[in-house]
């Protein structure tokens, strides 16, 4: 077994079973990959019959009382057989040499948190692009140097298992999906480790929003980073001051990508998005 895929998931079944598809079209020989869904805790216990992807892949699911996505994901650790680790989201689509990518970029990085790329899967929704610009802005200012990389995502990430079991893992005292990627990631840079980027490692995310959820995520986050500087400060790996070099560019930045943003992006997407169905 080579790798293991790790998705943690709360009350979207219909998402879930759309990511496992996405993941039946991989490039990787079957038998070289698992698939680990961890049920956060969902009001309705998720239901998937592992016969329907056995062609594919080996499919468990595991059930438990939520913790939150970083639990959930160390749930799924404990439990993974393959050499290397790859986590993503319900709501993810990964493109069919996602593993692929990854696998080929932990061979020759072994130390390295690996570090994919999404795009939009929903470009008509104001509020998916929103969330996708900034991301691709956060990434832009902290990954300058694709060797040397600062934060990525928990939708798309790999290590060798080894390596996360040795850096401790997502922080569980993060109970909701907010900022315990960046925790993880700061974290892994302080046990000097790096963080590599493979941009060709792509997925495509497909998180539908409203103006509700959109203000909703965006509190989360708030809070969330507010406990990820009590954990910076704890090990004094920096503060908040540190980062704002980001808030001081991000009206040059933002104007730099909403300008060149759209076509391209989106006929990429829409490429992808009409081929995957």
């Amino acid at each position: 077994m080579s790798i293991s895929v790790v998705i943690p998931t709360r009350n979207r079944p219909r998402a879930v079973e759309s990511c496992l598809h996405a993941l039946a079209a991989q490039t990787l020989p079957w038998g070289s990959f698992e698939v680990i869904v961890v049920d956060d805790g969902s009001e309705v216990p998720l239901s998937l019959d592992p016969s329907r992807w056995a062609a594919n892949f080996d499919l468990k699911l595991l059930r438990q009382q939520n913790t939150g996505p970083a639990g959930a994901r160390n749930r799924g650790v404990a439990e993974a057989r393959g050499e290397f680790l790859a986590f993503t989201d319900e709501d993810c689509l990964p493109t069919p040499s996602w593993l692929e990518k990854l696998v080929a970029a932990l061979r020759k990085n072994p130390e390295a948190l690996v570090g994919g790329s999404t795009f939009d899967g929903l470009t008509e929704n104001l509020f998916s692009e929103t969330s996708q610009l900034t991301l691709e802005m956060v990434y832009e200012h902290f990954n300058r140097d694709p060797a040397n990389a600062y934060f990525f995502a928990s939708n798309n990430i790999a290590s060798r298992r080894n390596r996360y079991l040795a850096s401790g893992g997502f922080d569980a005292d993060f109970d909701s999906p907010a900022a315990e990627d960046r925790e993880f990631c700061d974290r892994w840079r302080m046990q000097r480790r790096p963080l590599h980027s493979e941009p060709t490692a792509c997925i495509e995310h497909r998180h539908a929003q409203s103006l509700r959820g959109f203000l909703r995520l965006h509190w989360r986050y708030g809070m969330g980073a507010f406990l990820y500087q009590a954990k910076r400060k704890e090990r004094a790996s920096g503060t908040m001051t540190e980062d704002l070099g980001f808030h001081r560019n991000l009206a040059k930045v933002a104007w730099s990508k909403t300008s060149s943003y759209s076509c391209d992006t989106r006929l990429r997407a829409h490429s992808y998005s009409h081929k995957s169905r």
